[in-house]
């Protein structure tokens, strides 16, 4: 019998350690990623982080814009894969893929399904309050995030998670979880479990209106949507004409100052909000500027002061 044939399907940076795993535990003959794009303020054209790791590691990579392109389909069936991994690629891929592979086409999804099917798993689980998340490696069927369950491993959500931190901790254990489960998928000897349809839930994808802070709302509330939408689309506050990003909260406080107010001191600065309480504000960012403690990004305004703000 010949050595499987691999593909690993992929963009950003969490999809880079199942990768890396992949290459070790059987090697990968051909990696997909999207196209290049621009990034950052300068929107430079920059390859995703799958792609620098794969030319790094000599593997084969292909970035087609579309599957529903002829010339997507002939380059697949040109590489005669046995199986593939997805990782976060952004596509929905088509059934004649899917059934190509006679080991399966598996996806790494980063939620317990069923709870949590779509584009923003992380996200929804921190802003909903969940306690827990964490990662299955399932078996790809028609249907968004539909397929059975092979393998799960769980993480706590903290009152310090954000998106940022929990998934590339979540990464990682997705790159063990892989190695612990693909002998089991390379063998063909796969115990799968069917997932609830009684408990789906959707993790759509983000808006940039998503972020956008209501200070009459409870500061728990408050406190997980910040830490949700980081990196982005990200929480922020106006004072005069200046955007303010709020990059890390800490804990929350009873309040008895109005709603709506940042009063700030050389100790931090603290965000009153709905029904008596204050969120702690320990990291906020200047346009232009690095990441500061808050009370050292509060000195353009005076060393002491409260304000009412507007988001």
């Amino acid at each position: 019998m010949h050595q499987p044939r691999v593909a690993f399907l992929g963009t950003p940076a969490a999809a880079v350690p199942p990768l890396c795993a992949l290459v070790e535990s059987c090697g990968v003959h051909a990696v997909f990623c999207n196209p290049d794009r621009p990034q950052g303020r300068g929107r430079v054209i920059e390859p995703p982080p799958v792609k620098q790791t794969a030319l790094k590691l000599g593997l084969e990579v292909h970035q087609p814009e579309k599957w529903k392109f002829d010339t997507t389909k002939q380059l697949w069936e040109s590489l005669k894969i046995d199986m593939a991994l997805v990782v976060s690629y952004g596509h929905i891929l088509p059934l004649w893929m899917i059934d190509s592979c006679k080991l399966g086409v598996w996806n790494i999804h980063f939620s317990l399904l069923p709870r949590w099917r779509g584009a923003a798993p992380v996200n929804h689980a921190i802003l909903a309050g969940d306690t827990e998340t964490g990662v299955c490696l399932m078996r790809i069927v028609p249907g968004l995030d539909a397929g059975p369950v092979l393998a799960q491993c769980k993480r706590a959500i903290t009152m310090e998670s954000t998106t940022d931190q929990l998934l590339a901790v979540l990464a990682e254990d997705a790159a063990e979880l892989l190695k612990t489960n693909l002998p089991a998928i390379l063998s063909g000897k796969t115990v799968l479990v069917p997932q609830d349809e009684s408990l789906v839930t959707l993790a759509p994808k983000l808006k940039k209106e998503m972020a956008r802070l209501d200070l009459t709302k409870e500061a728990a509330e408050l406190h997980r949507q910040i830490r949700a939408f980081q990196p982005w689309p990200g929480a922020e506050f106006r004072l005069d004409e200046t955007i303010i990003k709020i990059l890390k909260v800490g804990k929350i406080l009873g309040s008895d100052k109005p709603q709506g107010m940042l009063h700030w001191d050389k100790n931090g600065a603290l965000l009153t909000v709905g029904k008596g309480s204050a969120i702690e504000l320990l990291l906020l960012q200047r346009p232009g500027k690095p990441a500061q403690p808050a009370a050292q990004v509060m000195q353009f305004w005076g060393v002491k002061g409260s304000i009412a703000l507007h988001v």
